[in-house]
Protein backbone atom coordinates (compact mmCIF):
# COMPACT_ATOMS: atom_id res chain seq x y z
CA UNK A 1 0.00 0.00 0.00
CA UNK A 2 1.18 3.42 -0.71
CA UNK A 3 2.02 5.42 2.69
CA UNK A 4 -0.51 8.22 1.25
CA UNK A 5 -3.15 5.87 1.38
CA UNK A 6 -2.12 4.05 4.39
CA UNK A 7 -4.14 5.08 7.71
CA UNK A 8 -3.02 5.13 11.21
CA UNK A 9 -5.30 4.14 14.27
CA UNK A 10 -4.72 5.52 17.48
CA UNK A 11 -6.79 4.05 20.28
CA UNK A 12 -7.22 4.91 24.36
CA UNK A 13 -7.34 1.62 27.05
CA UNK A 14 -9.92 2.00 29.27
CA UNK A 15 -13.44 2.94 28.20
CA UNK A 16 -12.05 2.43 24.41
CA UNK A 17 -10.51 -1.49 24.08
CA UNK A 18 -11.70 -2.47 26.94
CA UNK A 19 -14.41 -2.01 29.26
CA UNK A 20 -14.25 0.93 31.72
CA UNK A 21 -16.65 -0.84 34.71
CA UNK A 22 -14.09 -3.06 36.33
CA UNK A 23 -14.57 -6.28 34.76
CA UNK A 24 -11.79 -4.93 31.76
CA UNK A 25 -13.48 -6.91 28.91
CA UNK A 26 -12.16 -6.68 25.12
CA UNK A 27 -14.93 -7.48 23.21
CA UNK A 28 -13.88 -10.20 20.36
CA UNK A 29 -15.40 -7.72 17.74
CA UNK A 30 -12.46 -5.34 18.78
CA UNK A 31 -9.51 -7.70 18.36
CA UNK A 32 -11.29 -8.75 14.78
CA UNK A 33 -11.19 -4.96 13.85
CA UNK A 34 -7.99 -4.37 14.73
CA UNK A 35 -6.37 -7.62 12.98
CA UNK A 36 -8.92 -6.36 9.70
CA UNK A 37 -7.45 -3.12 9.04
CA UNK A 38 -3.61 -4.20 9.75
CA UNK A 39 -4.41 -6.54 7.17
CA UNK A 40 -5.93 -4.21 4.91
CA UNK A 41 -2.48 -2.10 5.28
CA UNK A 42 -3.32 0.13 7.93
CA UNK A 43 -1.50 0.91 11.33
CA UNK A 44 -2.60 0.75 14.46
CA UNK A 45 -1.47 2.04 17.88
CA UNK A 46 -1.71 2.63 21.23
CA UNK A 47 -2.18 5.94 22.96
CA UNK A 48 -2.16 6.35 26.27
CA UNK A 49 -0.72 8.10 29.51
CA UNK A 50 0.47 5.07 30.44
CA UNK A 51 4.32 4.37 30.48
CA UNK A 52 4.63 1.03 28.78
CA UNK A 53 5.52 -1.39 31.27
CA UNK A 54 1.97 -0.59 32.78
CA UNK A 55 0.29 -1.94 29.36
CA UNK A 56 -1.14 -5.20 30.41
CA UNK A 57 -0.48 -8.64 28.50
CA UNK A 58 -4.17 -8.89 27.27
CA UNK A 59 -3.51 -5.65 25.13
CA UNK A 60 0.30 -6.18 23.74
CA UNK A 61 -1.32 -9.77 22.84
CA UNK A 62 -4.41 -8.02 20.20
CA UNK A 63 -1.22 -7.34 18.07
CA UNK A 64 -1.02 -3.40 17.48
CA UNK A 65 1.90 -2.12 15.51
CA UNK A 66 3.02 0.20 18.42
CA UNK A 67 2.69 2.40 21.69
CA UNK A 68 2.76 6.20 22.32
CA UNK A 69 2.94 6.32 25.75
CA UNK A 70 3.69 8.40 28.97
CA UNK A 71 1.66 11.04 26.89
CA UNK A 72 4.38 11.30 24.01
CA UNK A 73 6.98 10.83 25.97
CA UNK A 74 8.07 7.46 24.81
CA UNK A 75 7.17 5.70 21.13
CA UNK A 76 8.21 2.59 20.50
CA UNK A 77 6.98 0.48 16.75
CA UNK A 78 7.32 -3.11 17.61
CA UNK A 79 10.31 -3.77 19.36
CA UNK A 80 12.16 -0.45 18.17
CA UNK A 81 11.99 2.34 20.51
CA UNK A 82 11.60 5.22 18.01
CA UNK A 83 11.58 7.96 21.03
CA UNK A 84 12.22 8.00 25.25
CA UNK A 85 12.77 11.30 26.85
CA UNK A 86 14.69 10.68 29.21
CA UNK A 87 15.04 12.75 32.47
CA UNK A 88 18.18 13.03 34.36
CA UNK A 89 18.59 10.86 37.64
CA UNK A 90 19.50 14.10 39.77
CA UNK A 91 16.68 16.03 38.49
CA UNK A 92 13.71 13.10 38.91
CA UNK A 93 14.77 13.02 42.47
CA UNK A 94 15.27 16.81 43.21
CA UNK A 95 11.94 16.50 41.75
CA UNK A 96 10.42 13.49 44.23
CA UNK A 97 11.83 15.34 47.56
CA UNK A 98 9.78 18.71 46.25
CA UNK A 99 6.96 16.30 46.36
CA UNK A 100 7.50 15.34 49.73
CA UNK A 101 8.38 18.80 51.02
CA UNK A 102 5.00 20.05 49.45
CA UNK A 103 2.65 17.06 50.51
CA UNK A 104 1.94 15.85 47.18
CA UNK A 105 1.39 12.06 47.41
CA UNK A 106 3.21 11.06 43.67
CA UNK A 107 3.49 7.78 41.86
CA UNK A 108 6.44 8.39 39.22
CA UNK A 109 5.99 6.49 36.09
CA UNK A 110 9.03 5.43 33.76
CA UNK A 111 8.72 3.03 31.05
CA UNK A 112 10.53 0.22 32.59
CA UNK A 113 9.25 1.10 36.76
CA UNK A 114 6.89 2.44 38.53
CA UNK A 115 8.37 4.87 41.47
CA UNK A 116 7.09 5.94 44.73
CA UNK A 117 8.14 7.71 48.45
CA UNK A 118 8.08 4.82 51.00
CA UNK A 119 8.39 7.86 53.60
CA UNK A 120 4.92 9.00 52.36
CA UNK A 121 2.88 7.22 54.86
CA UNK A 122 -0.35 8.49 52.41
CA UNK A 123 0.87 5.14 50.22
CA UNK A 124 -0.37 2.73 52.04
CA UNK A 125 -3.73 3.71 50.73
CA UNK A 126 -3.08 4.61 47.32
CA UNK A 127 -5.81 2.52 45.34
CA UNK A 128 -3.18 2.61 41.52
CA UNK A 129 -0.12 1.95 43.78
CA UNK A 130 -1.47 -1.04 45.38
CA UNK A 131 -2.86 -2.52 42.30
CA UNK A 132 0.41 -2.43 40.73
CA UNK A 133 1.83 -3.74 43.96
CA UNK A 134 -0.57 -6.80 43.22
CA UNK A 135 0.10 -7.24 40.08
CA UNK A 136 3.44 -7.49 40.52
CA UNK A 137 4.74 -4.64 38.39
CA UNK A 138 8.51 -3.22 39.42
CA UNK A 139 8.46 -0.94 41.76
CA UNK A 140 11.25 1.31 43.30
CA UNK A 141 10.29 2.72 46.76
CA UNK A 142 13.43 4.73 47.49
CA UNK A 143 13.65 8.29 45.90
CA UNK A 144 17.55 8.25 46.67
CA UNK A 145 18.02 5.27 44.48
CA UNK A 146 20.58 4.88 41.73
CA UNK A 147 18.05 4.13 39.44
CA UNK A 148 15.28 6.11 40.17
CA UNK A 149 14.22 8.44 37.21
CA UNK A 150 10.38 8.87 35.64
CA UNK A 151 9.31 9.72 32.36
CA UNK A 152 5.84 11.68 33.56
CA UNK A 153 4.09 11.61 36.94
CA UNK A 154 0.82 11.44 38.69
CA UNK A 155 0.35 13.55 42.19
CA UNK A 156 -2.51 13.46 44.38
CA UNK A 157 -3.22 15.95 47.20
CA UNK A 158 -5.41 17.38 50.22
CA UNK A 159 -5.61 20.03 52.30
CA UNK A 160 -2.20 19.36 54.13
CA UNK A 161 -0.40 19.80 50.18
CA UNK A 162 0.92 23.24 49.99
CA UNK A 163 -0.80 23.19 46.36
CA UNK A 164 0.10 26.47 44.83
CA UNK A 165 3.39 25.92 45.55
CA UNK A 166 4.26 23.02 44.26
CA UNK A 167 2.40 24.11 40.79
CA UNK A 168 4.80 27.44 40.90
CA UNK A 169 7.70 25.21 41.19
CA UNK A 170 6.80 22.30 38.66
CA UNK A 171 5.46 24.20 35.66
CA UNK A 172 9.03 25.69 35.06
CA UNK A 173 9.39 22.70 32.52
CA UNK A 174 6.33 20.50 32.99
CA UNK A 175 2.73 20.83 31.89
CA UNK A 176 0.33 20.83 35.13
CA UNK A 177 -3.19 18.95 34.14
CA UNK A 178 -5.74 18.87 36.22
CA UNK A 179 -7.88 15.37 36.38
CA UNK A 180 -10.28 14.61 38.51
CA UNK A 181 -11.07 15.72 42.14
CA UNK A 182 -7.42 16.31 43.85
CA UNK A 183 -5.82 14.45 41.37
CA UNK A 184 -3.26 15.81 38.66
CA UNK A 185 -0.90 14.83 35.93
CA UNK A 186 2.66 16.12 35.03
CA UNK A 187 4.04 16.36 32.03
CA UNK A 188 6.90 17.26 30.76
CA UNK A 189 6.67 20.61 28.41
CA UNK A 190 6.78 19.85 25.09
CA UNK A 191 5.10 16.11 24.89
CA UNK A 192 1.48 14.94 24.67
CA UNK A 193 -0.72 12.29 23.14
CA UNK A 194 -0.83 14.76 20.26
CA UNK A 195 3.12 15.25 19.85
CA UNK A 196 2.98 11.54 19.66
CA UNK A 197 1.07 11.44 16.70
CA UNK A 198 2.50 14.24 14.82
CA UNK A 199 5.94 12.49 15.81
CA UNK A 200 4.28 9.30 13.84
CA UNK A 201 2.96 10.53 11.06
CA UNK A 202 6.42 12.60 9.77
CA UNK A 203 7.87 9.11 10.51
CA UNK A 204 5.93 7.19 8.72
CA UNK A 205 5.06 9.61 6.09
CA UNK A 206 1.27 9.81 6.53
CA UNK A 207 -0.63 12.47 5.82
CA UNK A 208 -2.83 13.80 8.74
CA UNK A 209 -6.34 12.86 6.83
CA UNK A 210 -5.12 9.44 7.11
CA UNK A 211 -5.24 9.83 11.25
CA UNK A 212 -7.92 8.37 12.98
CA UNK A 213 -8.29 8.66 16.76
CA UNK A 214 -10.88 6.89 19.32
CA UNK A 215 -11.59 8.02 22.87
CA UNK A 216 -13.77 8.12 25.73
CA UNK A 217 -12.72 10.87 28.43
CA UNK A 218 -11.50 14.00 28.80
CA UNK A 219 -7.90 13.20 28.56
CA UNK A 220 -8.04 12.11 25.49
CA UNK A 221 -9.51 15.64 24.05
CA UNK A 222 -5.85 16.08 22.76
CA UNK A 223 -5.78 12.98 20.74
CA UNK A 224 -8.94 13.54 19.26
CA UNK A 225 -8.69 17.35 18.36
CA UNK A 226 -5.73 16.55 16.33
CA UNK A 227 -7.15 13.66 14.69
CA UNK A 228 -9.36 15.00 11.27
CA UNK A 229 -11.39 11.96 11.76
CA UNK A 230 -11.88 11.60 15.51
CA UNK A 231 -14.27 8.75 17.31
CA UNK A 232 -15.66 8.94 20.23
CA UNK A 233 -17.51 5.57 22.07
CA UNK A 234 -20.99 4.91 22.83
CA UNK A 235 -19.93 6.04 26.58
CA UNK A 236 -18.45 9.13 26.60
CA UNK A 237 -17.81 12.71 28.37
CA UNK A 238 -20.03 15.48 26.74
CA UNK A 239 -16.80 17.11 25.99
CA UNK A 240 -15.46 14.34 23.77
CA UNK A 241 -18.75 14.03 21.92
CA UNK A 242 -18.74 17.55 21.49
CA UNK A 243 -14.91 17.59 19.11
CA UNK A 244 -15.38 13.83 17.73
CA UNK A 245 -16.40 13.72 13.92
CA UNK A 246 -18.30 10.68 14.83
CA UNK A 247 -19.80 8.67 17.85
CA UNK A 248 -20.18 5.33 18.03
CA UNK A 249 -21.70 2.44 19.43
CA UNK A 250 -20.18 1.30 23.32
CA UNK A 251 -17.21 -0.87 23.97
CA UNK A 252 -19.29 -4.18 24.20
CA UNK A 253 -21.81 -3.27 21.32
CA UNK A 254 -18.75 -3.25 19.34
CA UNK A 255 -18.30 0.53 18.95
CA UNK A 256 -14.95 -0.06 17.56
CA UNK A 257 -15.91 -2.62 14.96
CA UNK A 258 -19.11 -0.51 13.77
CA UNK A 259 -16.73 2.92 13.80
CA UNK A 260 -14.03 0.85 11.16
CA UNK A 261 -16.68 -0.21 9.17
CA UNK A 262 -18.35 3.60 9.04
CA UNK A 263 -15.09 4.73 8.00
CA UNK A 264 -14.35 1.81 5.85
CA UNK A 265 -11.51 1.12 7.10
CA UNK A 266 -12.46 -2.80 6.90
Amino acid sequence: MNAKDRKILFFDIDGTILTDDGKRIIPDSTREAIRLARENGHMTFINTGRVYVNIEQMIRDIGFDGYVCGCGTYIRCGEKVLLHNKLDNDYCREIAMRCRGYRMMAIFEHTEHTGYDKTMPENEDNEILNYFKSMGRPLIDDIEADNFVFDKFAAWYDDKSRLEEFKAYITKDFNYIQREGSFCEIIPKGFSKATGMDYLLKYFDIPKENVYAFGDSNNDLEMLEFAPNSVAMGICTPEVEAVASYKTDTVLNDGIYKAMKHFNII
